[in-house]
């Protein structure tokens, strides 16, 4: 498989990943799925027809700093989720083993930008993105990282 090792590599700290695990656990408990709830219980069938929830809450600043905050939150996780995809690109162009963060985020422009656009062009909350994101969110958190690891462990001499 095509970049499997790249997964590895950009998983490779799991000293650290105890103490993500349990904040990230955290943030969805008491953030996530009560805000989530309060939606589903305010607006219930509404949401049948609307994709975005935050569309159907008033206008308020308190609106609009959720809707910066989602932003954000997506820019990040894409982030995440492309970390193999950079290690890819870098290897390819010969820059991975370099030092300086400022060269390595130039090389990374030509994968984010494309990206980038594609998610413009495309509805961002929409069927698109939930069908997309139903698809891929299991492979991408599950799937891949279990084979990226089979592969790489597969024999125990490797």
């Amino acid at each position: 498989m095509c970049g499997c090792r790249e997964v590895m590599h950009a998983m490779w700290r799991p000293q650290k990943f105890k103490g993500i695990y349990l904040m990230a656990t955290a943030y969805v408990l008491t953030l996530t799925l009560p805000s989530a709830a309060s939606v589903y219980w305010a607006f219930g069938d509404e949401l049948l027809t609307h994709s975005n929830a935050l569309s159907l809450l008033p206008r308020t600043p308190f609106r609009d700093a959720a809707v910066v905050l989602m932003l954000v939150h997506q820019f990040i996780t894409f982030g995440f989720a492309c970390t193999p995809l950079y290690f890819v690109w870098e290897k390819l162009i010969g820059l991975h083993d370099c030092r300086s963060l400022c060269k390595r985020a130039a090389a990374r422009l030509p994968v984010v930008v494309p990206i980038w656009f594609l998610a413009i062009v495309f509805p961002f909350f929409g069927p698109i993105n939930s069908a997309v994101g139903s698809l891929l969110v299991s492979f991408t958190v599950y799937i891949i990282p279990a084979l990226a690891h089979m592969i790489t462990y597969r024999s125990a001499h490797c």
